[in-house]
């Protein structure tokens, strides 16, 4: 299991696990199972040393663990399997945000190795002072690990087992900046995990298709809709994730009706906006639909098929976008030929984890706001490469855009109130996808730029934010706003 999945299976834990509450934590899940599908083996043969499981200490409904001699007794914890076989088990202390989750492909009652060796199968430990950093049972970090799935009671539906891991990740001070050791070599942290434990945790049972699916129904700020041959698809279940699949940030939508058909739709996630032909044939990691009329049959597939994209915020996790295909067997086995049309979608997704160096921070209307997503990107703008940095807040919804020449030296430059290449514009925005207050006044200081240099820039700025449309009287002053941004 590469560090990619590693790092996004444990930030889905850490976001989905602080949203539960006892015995409810295993609907999230299935988050995870889209990128385990891609990755699932065979077990082979345990070779080598491993920390060694004890006997089952925990008593019934209990998920326990000794974290360096410390004992950890989870307050939720639940197991899924999905359809291909894949089997997740987690435990959350919430109390101090711990937690330990492991995953292995084709899970049944056994010993599996989940020592990071580049498979499905692993184990990660989030720790109370620094989430955003798990620990894992990689071996590049020195990890091993070992899972033995005692009993599996699908009656009552309840999994039963024991584990022990070693993991380890690269030390990192109290700003997420690496710590290296005299050499200039990464230091690495090491925490051995022993006496772990689940006995009789609840488990559910992931499928697709037959109207479930997709897990848990329309986020109440999501739409979609389509036709299918000229019929109305209205979805019952919409899912959207963002997953690794070699390496390659892709967004997967999962749409499927009451009568158990399905549409997905994958999108990498550096495609951005415009209008895009989609593929019939893809690995994971290309521009694709599918349909599937949920009777058995096989998923039928774009061929031809467009996405038009107006809106791709991967900052705020929001893709609004229309689309269409024609769906057909790509092995040209099945004859039926399906057409999608009159496609449309507003979704939300968890974005990734941004560089902890890049920060954002304002006072808006006299009110302290600070970004815990932030980013910047470069483009072209008629002949002049242009940043923009973006910060946002995920609790309150609000966001602040501010765009900028790349080549800015230090010094204090006006806003203007529209995007124009060679000038700077600020943007706030109260709410994904709501409306744009533009700067009619303010200014970007500039304080450092190394930019050029393949560096960051640190800049202050402050700006009056108007709704240029009329719609909305309000008048927003944003002021001690300052923001450190890297380019990726």
């Amino acid at each position: 299991m590469n560090r990619q999945f590693l790092l996004m299976f444990a930030l889905i834990t850490k976001e989905n696990l602080l949203l539960m509450k006892k015995f409810q934590l295993v609907s999230w899940i299935s988050l995870c199972f889209l990128a385990l599908q891609f990755s699932s083996c065979d077990n082979e043969p345990l070779e080598g040393e491993f920390p060694q499981p004890q006997q089952i200490n925990a008593e019934e409904g209990q998920f326990v663990a000794s974290i360096e001699g410390v004992e950890f007794l989870a307050e939720s914890a639940g197991a899924a399997f999905d359809q291909f076989g894949n089997f997740v088990v987690s435990g959350q202390k919430s109390s101090t945000g711990e937690i330990i989750t492991i995953a292995v492909a084709n899970g049944a009652v056994g010993t599996f190795d989940i020592t990071g060796t580049g498979d499905a199968n692993a184990g990660v430990y989030i720790d109370a002072d620094m989430p955003l950093y798990p620990f894992t049972t990689d071996d590049d970090f020195g990890g091993s690990g070992i899972l033995e799935i005692l009993e599996i009671d699908m009656e009552a539906m309840t999994v039963s087992g024991t584990f022990a891991m070693e993991v380890g990740r690269e030390a990192v001070d109290s700003e997420g900046n690496p710590i290296t050791d005299g050499n200039g070599n990464p230091v690495i942290q090491n925490i051995s995990i022993t006496n772990g434990a689940f006995n009789a945790i609840p488990y559910i049972e992931e499928t697709t298709g037959g109207g479930g699916g997709g897990g848990g129904g329309v986020n109440i700020n999501d739409s979609f809709f389509a036709k299918v041959d000229d019929v109305d698809f209205v979805p019952e279940t919409l899912t959207t994730t963002r997953n690794i699949i070699s390496d390659v940030p892709m967004i997967n939508i999962f749409a499927y009706n009451l009568e158990g058909e399905k549409i997905r739709i994958d999108i990498p996630e550096s495609l951005g906006t415009g209008t895009f032909a989609m593929e019939q044939l893809s690995d994971g990691t290309k521009l694709i639909a599918q349909y599937n009329a949920g009777t058995g049959t096989e998923d039928l597939s774009s061929n031809p098929g467009t996405i038009e994209i107006t809106e791709f915020n991967t900052l705020t996790g929001r893709i609004v976008a229309n689309f269409s295909f024609t769906a057909t067997d790509p092995l040209g086995l099945d004859p039926t030929v399906v057409e999608v049309t009159e496609g449309a979608m507003e979704v939300h997704y968890e974005p990734g984890a941004t560089n902890p160096s890049n920060t954002m921070i304002a006072s808006i209307g006299g009110a302290s706001w600070s970004a815990d997503f932030a980013d910047a990107f470069e483009f072209d703008l008629s002949g002049t490469q242009t940043v923009t940095a973006r910060g946002y807040n995920s609790t309150t919804g609000e966001s602040i855009e501010i765009t900028f020449p790349k080549d800015l030296e230090p010094g204090s430059y006006d806003f203007v109130s529209m995007t124009v290449a060679g000038e700077s514009v600020a943007r706030y925005y109260p709410a994904p996808g709501g409306t744009e207050f533009t700067s009619t006044d303010g200014a970007i200081i500039v304080i450092t730029n190394e930019l050029e240099m393949d560096g960051s820039i640190n800049a202050a700025f402050l700006f009056f934010g108007e709704d240029l449309s009329g719609g909305d009287p309000t008048t927003y002053n944003i002021t001690s706003g300052e923001f450190t941004v890297e380019l990726p």
